[in-house]
């Protein structure tokens, strides 16, 4: 397998179920509309609203929108434990301008990132034994690439559901729930919003510092999917921003491109 093939190969199972996840969400998101209103009934610390002329839920929803964007360029290592099918991952984001990491470990230890050093984009991967192969990718696009993994854990994919939570809030859906309760999650304060509908339900959860700290969906087609952050810091170690110690490097030849 190629450099550029090997890049494509584990990014596209590295994002696969954060992707899984959301687009379940985007799915509920997207049900007709109808001129029927649906009140909800909230879990015990929950906030109950109304699916029909809710200010108070779009209201909650834009500011979680506003703490998101807020965290799209800040600085932070974040941790997460994914599950997924009967599989669990270990995910880490990390970012500090212009650098950032992405790095997903299976059960296995086998370890797949892309980290952005500040000066070139490497992807690489590393096997129980810590054996490792970065091959610098470089290049605008292998940066858009990773901000946009990056974005799609960190709360940036997220906007969009939640703006078609708020759009099916005005637009009366028939048989919605939509409830909010505030938590602790890796000693973070969050906000969760708890989306149902037609027997699929959802959460988001949004830390007060916008980064995403929960997703969690249910339904029949899809099974259930679990993304949960375990740790955070606002001062990531600049180790974080280093390819592994003793990694074989592989450089892509000049004028090739990644697909």
């Amino acid at each position: 397998m190629s450099g550029r093939q090997g890049w494509r190969t584990r990014v596209e199972r590295a994002v696969g179920v954060g992707v899984a996840a959301l687009a379940g969400a985007s799915l509920l998101a997207a049900c007709g509309s109808s001129s029927s209103s649906t009140t909800t009934t909230g879990a015990s610390g929950s906030t109950a609203t109304t699916a029909s002329g809710s200010g108070d839920a779009s209201s909650k929803l834009g500011a979680l929108t506003g703490n998101v964007k807020a965290a799209q360029k800040s600085t932070f290592e974040a941790v997460y434990t994914s599950t997924s099918g009967g599989s669990t991952s270990t995910i880490t984001l990390a970012q500090s301008p212009p650098k950032q990491l992405f790095s997903t470990t299976d059960a296995s230890g086998s370890t797949t990132s892309m980290v952005n050093t500040g000066s070139t984009t490497y992807s690489c991967s590393a096997d129980s034994g810590g054996s490792a192969t970065c091959t610098g990718i470089g290049g605008g696009l292998a940066g858009s690439a990773l901000t946009s993994l990056i974005g799609v854990y960190n709360g940036s994919a997220a906007l969009s559901v939640l703006k078609a939570w708020q759009s099916s809030i005005a637009a009366h859906v028939a048989g919605v729930s939509l409830t909010f309760s505030d938590e602790t999650i890796a000693g973070q304060h969050a906000t969760c919003a708890h989306w149902s509908h037609g027997g699929d339900q959802t959460t988001y959860c949004v830390t007060s510092a916008g980064v995403l700290a929960r997703v969690q969906s249910s339904s029949g087609s899809s099974g259930g999917q679990n993304f949960e952050l375990t740790s955070y810091t606002t001062s990531p170690p600049a180790s974080a921003f280093t390819i592994p110690q003793n990694a074989t490097i592989v450089t892509i030849p000049t004028g090739a491109s990644v697909p």
